[in-house]
Formats: structure tokens, C-alpha cells, sequence
């Protein structure tokens, strides 16, 4: 198994009945409740409204406001009150999907098989102070017991957009000072400077049981609110299958809260969740991670009765690169006195490698004994190839029955492919060998089954996860993997190895750690 992060390549959140646009916030505020920033004008000296500019109607079409005929701009608190209204807002993204293109192009990467999990870091992850404590302006408190979605609308193109704050300073110095608020698109009605969103804020949030105007692919409920966002599910994995088939519309991705809380009315508060967006300079930059079936557990050197086993074909080019073929093999298994089994069609697993699932629980013979393995149908570019034949033994069942209890298998672990505190280009590709060896000696080495890696890096004294625990290939030579760094932000990675053995677990903690550097 390997994993692919396609970070977000532009985001924007969108707020309610506005015009504001976000788009270089580093971190989005998904909020609903109370809205406390709109004033209205009723006349009454005792009324009054945060002491602030307002736009009044004079009815006198000399006079302007912010674009509008007929009112002139005014100061202070009397006469205003304050309107308290639904408010509540949007988070839309977009994933460069680019690179995993390329694996499945390439036929690196089945799309078919691939999943997919939306992942966004909160804010609050790293102080529980923060939960429930009014830490942003206007009475704003973080949300507990919600709900999001994972939205998609389609047939839109949008821009990002350049703004960055949500409120419009009111100050002497604006607008002329006032850099990081800006009203140009996307942003609650319109998706470009041109195009109205065919429903203000993409959908209509009075379509719950059946919507007609968006689609939901996920939900996540948040019990404290500090939880980080993890959508997946089946129809995440179709939909984003579906767009590296080429087979899909503009589409606009989404989150926000579901209908039923951005419709609650009466509230006194409104009550927040932040989660990093793409252009904070943190590690925290949310993604798609995709997980990719590709391990390789190669059985041809330790095949056995009652076992289930996988023969893998390795087809290179000249140049020792994986090539894949243009048909699926055909693989017909031959024993020991000549007689053939029924053809059956291999399967495509990664760039040039293809396997069979081939299991036996008698055997005519008597073990150990060695069979046959005839490739055929091999067709590379148009140009037909010879049938490979291979062999492989095989030995009697693997069980262990009996008064023995047996031990469990403890080894020292070296790693190649990569050397200590090594600088890696941003975008290259290592093959990394993981040897084991038993126990006091230093050459005797052996390929084991139940052994794993991760790589984290660390900010202070937190692990931050980059690649989980994830199983190593086991080929019939060697145990590898290959760490691809075009998706891993520059920064120092540590990298632990496990391995699990009659019940027993070793971590190998810090085995060795390597730095990515940009390209340029």
C-alpha cells in the first residue's frame, strides 16, 4: 500500500448574504447563528449601533455610498439599532488531482481501486482552551455537537479570489489602507466577475431529503468541535475516481454545516469551527490522501499447501523502468508431470507488475515439488512478446500443530535507498530496502511478512503524521518500498519500522530521518 496527497490548489469560504471574499485566508471559519453586524436605521436618538459608517438614504440622487444612488455616508451610533439575522458560512475548494493523474495514466494507479479521504486540520486540535470560550469577536463561540458535509455542485468554474478578511474594516484610513478585505469574486452571489452562481451560495440549503442543486458525498459529526475533519466513504471514492477517468463536469467542492443548523433561527450567539485552509504557512495544509492497493506479497520463494498465495510477473523496459502492458496476461500453471491447469487472467496490481491468486490444499505429489508458472498474451506497444515461463516449489502446508508453542521472530533492521540526515529534491522518487537480518548474525538476511513503515515529522513535541503504518512489499528477493516526495512538503521526516510477530509487536523507533528540499 502507498499513499498520494493532492493538496487543494484554490479555496475560498463564503459568508451568507455577502460579498466578501476570502480566498487568501489562511484559515476557514465555519460559522452559523446570530449575526450581529448588521444596522439598520429607525430614527430613534436613543438607538443605537457599535459606532460606525453607514450608508443613510437622503433620497438625493447626488449623493452616493458604496455604489449606491441616493445615500451619503454617516457616523456615529444614534438612531441605529442593531438587526440580528441567519448568518452563516461556506468553505469551497479545489484539488490539483494532476500528479495522481499521472499514476493512473501511467497504470501506477488503478482508479478503480483507489480511496479516497478528505483531510483538514482544526485549529483548535492543539488548545482545549479554546473550546467553548469567546474567542472571536461579536459574542463568536466554537461549536460543539455539529455536523458538517462534504458537497459537490456542478457545472460551475469559479475564481478564488483575493481577499482575506471577513469584515470590512470601518476606520478613516479605508479604503485606501484597506488591503486585506476585498469584495472581488467568488463570493456569495457571484462565482466570477462575470457569472452569478445559478443559487446564491451555490445551493439552495431548503433542500434536505431530496436536493436538486448540490450533491452530499460525505457527513462527519463533531462531538467537542476540536476533532480535524476525515471524510470518506464510497461515493467520495467514486466521485473522485470518476474525475481522474476524465468522465466529469466543472464541479465545485465544498463544506459547510448541514441545512437543518444553518437554518436554526432565535439563536444569541453565533458559534465557530476553524480548520487550516491552503494558505497557511504551516505544515497543516488540508488534502485528498489516497490510498493506492499496491503492495506487493510475492509467495513464488515460500509457497504452501492451505495457504493462500500470489505469483507476480515483473516486466521492465530497457532502462529498468516498470512498463505496463497492453492486455492483461494469461497465466496457465504446469506440474511437475506435464498437465496444464485451465488459463487464467492475471491482474494488474502497479506499473508493471501482475499477479495471480493461486491456492492449493491437496496435492498429487509429494511435497516439496516444483511446478511451473507459463505467461502468455504479453503484449507491449502493439508488439506481441514471447510466453514467460517461470517455477516455483511447493512445500507442504505452513501450519504448526502440536505441544510447541512457538516464539516469535525478532530481527535487526537496516535501511538503503536513502542515507541519514540525506537532502531529497522535492519530486524524486526512492526505492528504499528494508533488510532484516537474524538475530547475532550480521549477512544472514531474510524477507519477512508482518513488517511495516510510517514517516511523521515532528513541530515541538507533537508526531505529525505524514504516511501511516503501512505494510512493506515483500518481493521474492527483497522487502522495499518506494517513497514518492513530488506530494511531501519540504521539511525533516522521521521514518519508524514495526514489525508483528506471534502476537508480538517492535516498534523501531527514529530509524532513520532525511530532509525534503524544494526543487528549484
Amino acid at each position: 500500500m502507498s499513499i498520494h496527497r493532492s493538496y487543494f490548489n484554490k479555496d475560498n469560504t463564503i459568508i451568507s448574504d455577502s460579498l466578501t471574499n476570502t480566498g487568501r485566508n489562511p484559515v476557514t471559519q465555519l460559522f452559523y447563528g446570530r449575526s450581529t453586524s448588521k444596522c439598520s436605521y429607525t430614527g430613534n436618538p436613543n438607538d443605537s449601533c457599535g459606532n460606525k459608517l453607514y450608508c443613510l438614504q437622503t433620497g438625493n440622487p447626488g449623493d452616493s455610498c458604496d455604489g449606491n444612488t441616493g445615500f451619503t455616508r454617516t457616523v456615529g451610533d444614534t438612531g441605529f439599532t442593531k438587526t440580528f439575522s441567519n448568518n452563516y458560512s461556506r468553505y469551497i475548494f479545489d484539488m490539483d488531482l494532476s500528479g495522481l493523474m499521472v499514476k493512473v495514466d501511467n497504470c501506477c494507479a488503478i482508479a478503480s481501486a483507489l480511496t479516497h479521504t478528505i483531510r483538514m486540520t482544526n485549529t483548535s486540535n492543539f488548545d482545549d482552551s479554546l473550546i467553548n470560550s469567546n474567542v472571536l469577536m461579536n459574542d463568536t463561540r466554537r461549536a460543539t455537537s455539529f455536523e458538517l458535509q462534504l458537497f459537490k455542485v456542478t457545472g460551475h468554474t469559479w475564481s478564488e479570489g483575493v481577499g482575506y478578511d471577513y469584515q470590512v474594516p470601518h476606520v478613516s484610513l479605508q479604503p485606501q489602507y484597506n488591503t486585506t478585505q476585498s469584495k472581488r469574486p467568488s463570493n456569495w452571489n457571484y462565482s466570477d466577475t462575470v457569472t452569478w452562481w445559478n443559487t446564491p451560495g451555490i445551493y439552495d440549503n431548503t433542500q434536505v431529503t431530496s436536493p436538486t442543486t448540490y450533491t452530499v458525498l460525505a457527513t462527519q459529526r463533531f462531538d467537542h468541535g476540536n476533532e480535524n475533519i476525515s471524510f470518506s466513504n464510497v461515493l467520495l471514492d467514486n466521485e473522485i475516481n470518476t474525475v481522474l477517468l476524465g468522465s466529469s463536469p466543472p464541479t465545485v467542492y465544498g463544506i459547510a454545516y448541514i441545512p437543518q443548523f444553518e437554518q436554526i433561527t432565535g439563536l444569541t450567539e453565533t458559534y465557530s469551527v476553524g480548520f487550516f485552509g491552503r494558505g497557511t504557512q504551516t505544515f497543516y495544509e488540508p488534502f485528498l490522501e489516497t490510498t493506492i492497493n499496491d503492495l506487493v506479497h510475492d509467495d513464488r520463494g515460500n509457497f504452501n499447501l492451505g495457504c493462500n498465495n500470489r505469483l507476480f510477473l515483473y516486466v521492465y523496459d530497457c532502462d529498468g523502468n516498470p512498463v505496463c502492458l497492453d492486455f492483461d496476461p494469461t497465466v496457465t500453471i504446469i506440474d511437475c508431470l506435464g498437465v496444464s491447469s485451465t488459463p487464467v487472467t492475471a491482474v494488474s496490481l502497479t506499473c508493471g507488475a501482475y499477479y495471480i491468486d493461486y491456492g492449493m490444499v491437496n496435492l498429487p505429489q509429494t511435497a516439496p515439488v516444483q511446478y511451473e508458472d507459463v505467461w502468455s498474451n504479453i503484449v507491449i506497444n502493439g508488439l506481441p512478446q514471447p510466453p514467460i515461463t517461470n517455477e516455483f516449489i511447493i512445500h507442504d502446508n505452513a501450519y504448526t500443530i502440536g505441544t510447541t508453542v512457538i516464539g516469535p521472530k525478532v530481527y535487526g533492521y537496516s535501511v538503503s535507498g536513502i542515507r541519514e540526515d540525506e537532502k531529497i529534491k522535492n519530486g524524486d522518487t526512492r526505492k528504499v530496502y528494508v533488510s532484516a537480518r537474524e538475530p547475532y548474525t550480521t549477512n544472514k538476511s531474510v524477507l519477512v511478512d508482518n513488517i511495516q513503515y510510517r514517516l511523521y515529522v515532528r513541530e515541538g513535541n507533537t508526531q505529525v503524521e505524514v504516511i501511516p503504518w503501512t505494510t512493506i512489499n515483500r518481493s521474492f528477493t527483497d522487502n522495499y518500498f518506494l517513497l514518492d516526495t513530488s506530494w511531501m512538503i519540504p521539511n525533516e521526516y522521521h521514518l519508524d519500522i514495526k514489525s508483528t510477530s506471534n502476537q508480538q509487536v517492535d516498534t523501531y523507533s527514529k530509524v532513520i530521518k532525511f530532509q525534503i528540499v524544494n526543487e528549484k
